[in-house]
């Protein structure tokens, strides 16, 4: 997968919204610096990924539920992967591995109750930070 660094989001209080940065700086075996998700002693989901390949406000217009998965990290890929656990992606100087896929649908989603399937499935993703560093918006994300 390649992609770019869209969005970088901390959410420092419960029930808060977030808020955005043009940089932020990732604690290996941590999270994110200033976010409530952060762990001193490490866990499973450190940091939330969104993945996009389309525009995000055309994905809203289909009525998908953005509101309830708050990401910490908004990356854009060029064209639709699927990132499963174990997975390795690497942020400039930092290094992150994908935990979990989080898509939960909801009974209120127009799309759930039609029983299509959501765009969003495999794009919804926790990870723990392998290696700390600072990651910038614009930044190139690969995985191995």
């Amino acid at each position: 997968m390649n992609g770019v660094i869209e969005r970088i989001r901390v959410y420092p209080i419960k029930g808060e919204a977030g808020r955005e940065l043009a940089e932020a700086r990732l604690i290996e075996n941590s999270g994110i610096e200033g976010d409530r998700h952060a762990h001193a002693k490490g866990g499973e989901k450190q940091l939330s990924l969104l993945l996009l390949v389309e525009n995000r406000e055309r994905q809203e217009e289909k009525g998908l539920c953005f509101a309830r998965f708050r990401e910490n990290i908004t990356i854009r890929a060029s064209i639709p992967v699927f990132l499963a656990p174990g997975a390795r992606i690497d942020v400039g100087e930092t290094a992150l591995e994908i935990t979990a896929e989080n898509k939960h649908c909801h009974d209120e989603c127009a799309v759930y109750r039609t029983g299509k399937t959501c765009t969003l499935v495999g794009r919804k993703l926790f990870a723990k930070v392998l290696k700390g560093g600072v990651i910038s918006l614009g930044e190139s994300v690969s995985s191995l």
